[in-house]
């Protein structure tokens, strides 16, 4: 039983002598994840409406709702975060125009991630258009993706999303290639 104690103690010790969690960690680029989080509890507190439009392979469908699972939603952005530690360093950070910051992968990087252009509203400072260009592929796999929210001022004074797109292909070695896109208003 003694033993098992000690073993115990030091695996409690050696968690508590543990690096700092990624939460703390300082930012080297925006902090798109922390911004798509904090839009996440908005948009579930809220449930406003959202007229969806989705299209995959030129057969479309349209619905409006408010029953969205927004973390499911939104989890293109939340992954297309830069400030991973396997992405430290990865970017070049440029400001092609006032109030944008354009984070681009460096040359000879591998990362999905290709870019992430971040435009901020004159008063607010806030993100009013963010724009993600993802791509990855290998032996199998072929993917490039197009992201894009439109951030604006809501009636009550609430910054909060106004429109959201996701675009682009999939492609496997042994199929066809398949273009989707969805293109959500939230009122």
């Amino acid at each position: 039983m003694k033993p098992l104690f000690c073993i115990f103690v030091a695996l409690v010790f050696l968690a508590a002598c543990q690096p700092q969690t990624e939460t703390n960690q300082v930012k080297s680029y925006f902090d798109l994840k922390g911004f798509i989080e904090s839009q996440l509890r908005e948009l579930e507190k809220r449930k406003p409406t959202v007229d969806k439009k989705m299209s995959l392979d030129g057969e479309s469908e349209s619905k409006q709702t408010n029953e969205i699972n927004w973390a499911k939603e939104l989890d293109l952005f939340i992954q297309a975060d830069i400030n991973k530690q396997a992405y430290q360093s990865s970017y070049e950070t440029t400001q092609p125009a006032p109030k944008t910051n354009l984070y681009s992968l460096k040359k000879g990087e591998n990362q999905p991630v290709q870019s992430l252009k971040v435009i901020f509203d004159d008063k607010t400072q806030m993100p009013s258009i963010i724009e993600v260009s993802l791509k990855e592929e290998n032996k199998l796999y072929d993917s490039e993706k197009q992201l894009r929210l439109t951030c604006g001022m809501r009636p009550e004074g609430v910054w909060l999303i106004k429109t959201y797109e996701i675009s682009g292909f999939q492609h496997l070695s042994l199929t066809d290639k398949k273009s989707f896109s969805i293109v959500g208003t939230i009122y």
